[in-house]
């Protein structure tokens, strides 16, 4: 039996707002590629940006300077991780957001248009937001 490793395709971007929107088109661009809907394409470019916009606002660490973000293709799912070199959060204080409050809502919003999401923070390695998108529409 034959095993081949998912391709993987890499992209790292300035942490600068002006760049988000080229990781949004790369997301757009790949998940056409792969067949996705309209409507799942529009909901992973939405996550996407929102991952990268995160880590611009949020990211203050010198050595920040870019974003990567890393899309894996997997015969059932699409799995995107937005990685940057920031301090990081607790993510379990994100529980329970309030939406009457401005802003906050990045993580919110992607785990509303993804199948899965799942937030790692490392002082070593910085920030990583995994998120998945079922190929079959989830």
């Amino acid at each position: 039996m034959t095993t081949t490793a998912p391709d993987c395709i890499e992209l790292r971007i300035p942490r600068r707002a002006e760049f988000v929107r080229v990781a949004r088109m790369a997301a757009c661009a790949i998940a056409a590629q792969l067949g996705f809907t309209y409507d799942l394409m529009k909901d992973i470019e939405l996550a996407i940006g929102e991952a990268c916009a995160n880590a611009v606002e949020h990211v203050s660490h010198p050595s920040s300077d870019d974003i990567l973000v890393r899309f894996t293709v997997e015969p059932t799912q699409l799995v995107v991780e937005v990685i940057d070199r920031g301090q990081g959060f607790d993510p379990a204080q994100q529980e329970g957001l309030d939406w009457a409050l401005p802003g906050g809502l990045g993580l919110v919003v992607i785990d509303k248009v993804m199948d899965d999401l799942h937030v790692s923070c490392d002082p070593e390695t910085g920030t990583c937001v995994r998120m998945i998108k079922y190929r079959t529409g989830g």
